[in-house]
C-alpha cells in the first residue's frame, strides 16, 4: 500500500523491478532460514520480479515472530537495496537487521553482534519500496544475514518475496582449505579471490 513519508532510508515507486535481478545469481539451494515453519520454504521467496505476487510460496516463522535468513553468495557482491513483500493480517515484518560476512549467526548469539544496518519496514504488498543500504558498508559481501525480529501484530511472520539489487562478480569464490573443523549446523527451528567481470544491476 502506498504511503507518504520523508524517510530517506527507502524509496517508493520501484517501476523497473528488473534491476532487482541479483536474485537470479543466487544459489537458492544454499539459502537457509532459522525458525521457518516449513523446512526449505525460504528458498522459494527469492523469486523473479515477474513472480513477486505469487502467493503460493512463502516463508513463515514457527515458534514466534522471529526469522533469521542466511544468504551465501558465490562471488563478491555489493548490495544496494532490498525489497520485502510480507504477509497481510499483521504478519509482515516491521523491522529488518542486516549482518554481513558472518555465517555463524543464530538466535543464541545474534545479540552479541552489531548489525551492519537496521531498517523500520512498512507493509508493502506490491514491492514498491526499496530499502537502501549504506554504500560504504555493503561492499565485498560473500554472506548476508537478514534478521526479522518482529512484525505488525501477528503471532507469526510471513515473507512472500525478497529482492536484492546490487553488483555481482562473475567469478566464483575460492574455497580456502583449513585444519579447523567447521562449526556444526544448528537446527532450523528455535525449539528443536576473485577474477571476473562485475555486473552492475542498477
Amino acid at each position: 500500500m502506498a504511503h507518504q513519508c520523508n524517510d530517506s532510508s527507502h524509496s517508493h515507486g520501484v517501476d523497473d523491478g528488473i534491476e532487482y535481478s541479483l536474485n537470479r545469481y543466487l544459489d537458492t539451494g544454499t539459502i537457509t532460514c532459522l525458525n521457518e515453519k516449513t523446512k526449505g520454504s525460504v528458498r522459494h521467496i527469492f523469486k523473479s520480479w515477474e513472480d513477486r505476487h505469487d502467493l503460493k510460496h512463502f516463508v513463515e516463522s514457527c515458534d514466534d515472530e522471529e526469522l533469521i535468513i542466511n544468504i551465501p553468495f558465490g562471488a563478491v557482491t555489493q548490495i544496494k537495496s532490498i525489497i520485502i513483500i510480507g504477509g497481510d493480517g499483521g504478519s509482515s515484518p516491521n523491522k529488518m537487521k542486516a549482518y554481513i560476512n558472518n555465517s555463524n549467526i543464530d538466535f543464541g548469539n545474534i545479540s552479541s553482534f552489531t548489525c551492519t544496518q537496521e531498517w523500520n519496514l512498512h507493509e508493502d504488498f506490491e514491492g514498491q519500496i526499496g530499502y537502501s543500504t549504506k554504500p560504504t558498508k555493503f561492499n565485498n559481501i560473500n554472506h548476508l544475514t537478514l534478521y526479522f525480529p518482529s512484525n505488525f501484530g501477528s503471532p507469526t511472520t510471513k515473507i512472500y518475496f525478497i529482492a536484492l539489487k546490487g553488483v555481482y562478480t562473475s567469478a566464483k569464490r575460492e574455497i580456502v582449505n583449513t585444519v579447523y573443523e567447521s562449526k556444526p549446523q544448528l537446527q532450523d527451528h528455535k525449539s528443536d579471490i576473485f577474477n571476473g567481470v562485475s555486473h552492475d544491476l542498477s
